[in-house]
């Protein structure tokens, strides 16, 4: 459960493409900030995805991605020209696959290191589509599977991708585009995969003769998370619009549009899986955002990768770029070592005890954070050395530390007014925290 959105550079303040997503996962799943170097590769090299090893190329790029501490692939990333991608499950009549194979996340951070535009990206993704498929369980604890969409953007440009199976469907991004856990190109593409159309007919989903309509074919309407789904677009889209209305669009927008719990919701669980800002409702079943990132897309300097870690309305996003050091803890740590994916899940399962009294004192120690980091980015000359952006983001991560460690304590002495909807959730998912650490080397 994922929500992605893009607003081009002519509808932005400052003239960049701005890209954002939500990477919802189960809980406890901790998801890092991941760097890797661009490299050149020997003749005949390959490469271990999450579960299958397929050829290497000549020469991938350097990037930054969020990755599921368990898996190869990532949930969104930016790579060193600029291209950003977000994925979101989606489910359709086609059953997903269930053998060992390449995971949506993998093709996204696949992507990432061969393409170093939306277009060529375009081309990779739907190339590596129609040669290996997709398939293989993509939860850490359950048995979850699905197909993938995507949106691919750069600074001048975007696509909206779907898939099903090896068959995919594309549409370009007109000034903005918004997308969740369900298919929603219909008759209004650009761009869709020889056999698409021939294989919904035969399957008896579409009527030969009739204007073909991919999300009509092709959408598992039956599926019970089906309605929260078109919720949450309906959420992300309309909040959007009302952006580009009043235009233009900013960084801090696009924070707000990931911190979405809608109208007259007191407690984020409350609101299930139909808020953009997901709080789990059990440890069982359904998910939770673990990672959110905004990234400023510009043809004229580096991307900005803003990244927060954990639910994007209990925590700030920290201004983070490819070629400068990350924040303390931000990458998946050797054992005992920081770990801020931790907590801030540790500190926010304290604010939801009581998330109305609570949320309004996390937000007032955050929001200083977040507000440094907009206004010494928007201070930095356009071609500042890493070493100075790496300076800032060691700075701003250390801040946003502090102010979690001092939450942390204020919160353990507070006791809680009020009980949390999902009853004995939060007690149940902290009886099954997996060791998220990596090995020391």
């Amino acid at each position: 459960m994922c929500d992605t959105m893009v607003a081009l550079a002519p509808l932005t303040r400052d003239g960049r493409t701005l890209f954002a997503k939500n990477s919802d996962r189960e809980p406890n799943e901790a998801q890092y900030l991941t760097r890797v170097p661009a490299a050149d590769h020997a003749p005949g090299a390959t490469l271990r995805a999450s579960y299958v090893e397929i050829p290497q190329v000549p020469h991938t790029h350097a990037l930054i991605g969020s990755r599921p501490w368990w898996m190869w692939g990532f949930e969104h990333g930016v790579n060193e020209h600029g291209l950003a991608i977000g994925n979101e499950a989606v489910w359709s009549r086609l059953p997903a696959g269930r053998e060992p194979g390449l995971l949506g996340m993998d093709l996204l951070r696949l992507t990432l290191e061969r393409a170093a535009s939306a277009d060529e990206g375009l081309a990779v993704l739907t190339a590596l589509v129609e040669r290996y498929g997709q398939s293989g369980r993509a939860a850490v604890a359950r048995d979850h599977f699905y197909h993938n969409a995507f949106i691919l953007a750069d600074a001048a440009s975007g696509w909206v991708l779907e898939t099903a199976g090896r068959h995919w469907v594309a549409k370009r991004v007109r000034g903005w585009a918004s997308i969740s856990n369900l298919y929603s190109i219909g008759s209004d593409y650009d761009r869709i995969s020889a056999g698409a159309e021939a294989f919904a007919t035969e399957q008896g989903w579409h009527r030969a003769g009739t204007r073909f309509d991919w999300a009509a074919s092709f959408s598992d309407t039956e599926r019970a998370n089906f309605p929260t789904c078109q919720a949450r677009l309906q959420m992300s889209r309309a909040g959007m619009g009302g952006l580009v209305a009043a235009q233009p669009v900013t960084v801090a927008d696009m924070f707000a549009r990931l911190r979405d719990h809608g109208d007259e919701c007191p407690h984020p669980g409350a609101g299930g899986q139909g808020r953009v800002c997901m709080h789990a409702v059990s440890a069982h079943q359904g998910s939770e955002t673990a990672a959110a990132m905004v990234a400023e897309l510009s043809a004229d300097g580096p991307p900005v990768l803003w990244c927060a870690p954990g639910s994007p309305c209990l925590s700030a996003f920290v201004p983070v770029w490819i070629d400068a050091d990350l924040p303390e803890g931000w990458a998946q740590p050797a054992p005992g070592a920081p770990d801020i994916w931790w907590q801030t899940e540790r500190m926010q399962r304290l604010a939801e005890r009581d998330y109305a009294r609570f949320a309004p004192a996390v937000r007032a120690a955050l929001d200083p954070v977040e507000a440094r980091g907009l206004a010494a980015v928007a201070a930095l000359p356009v071609r500042a050395p890493a070493s100075a952006r790496g300076a800032l983001t060691r700075a701003l991560g250390a801040d946003h530390a502090a102010a979690l460690a001092a939450l942390t304590v204020m919160l353990e002495g507070v006791t809680a007014g009020s009980e949390d909807p999902r009853g004995a959730y939060l007690a149940e998912v902290s009886s099954d925290i997996p060791d998220t650490a990596r090995p020391a080397a």
